[in-house]
């Protein structure tokens, strides 16, 4: 079963994941849900590479905030910036068309 049909199907069944990041780490194109805990220190989330994630969205969520957390991508996306929340509930939607990273929705 390919991507879209995994997708697909975990749609159609209601499956709501999403993943907990604690620590910096680097996405996966099926981590799409993220939330991010920065009591243990600063935090790092580097987007997975921007033509892997062809048509995908994924959204990131500071869930809880104590120090900095700042979204990255792989230097692969034209015209990207860092971006960098301070505060619980602050986050991003961004969308990958196979050659930038587009941040379409900014939550602060």
């Amino acid at each position: 079963m390919d991507r879209y049909n995994r997708q697909m199907r975990d749609i159609a069944r209601g499956d709501d994941k999403f993943a907990v990041k604690a620590a910096s780490c680097t996405l996966t194109t099926y981590e799409q849900q993220i939330r991010v805990n920065s009591t243990a220190g600063a935090v790092e989330i580097k987007l997975p590479p921007v033509v892997e994630a062809k048509g995908l969205m994924f959204s990131i969520i500071v869930e809880t905030y104590v120090s900095a957390v700042t979204i990255v991508d792989q230097d692969d996306s034209y015209d990207w910036s860092d971006i960098t929340h301070n505060g619980t509930g602050d986050g991003n939607l961004i969308y990958s068309d196979g050659y930038v990273w587009w941040v379409l929705v900014t939550k602060t």
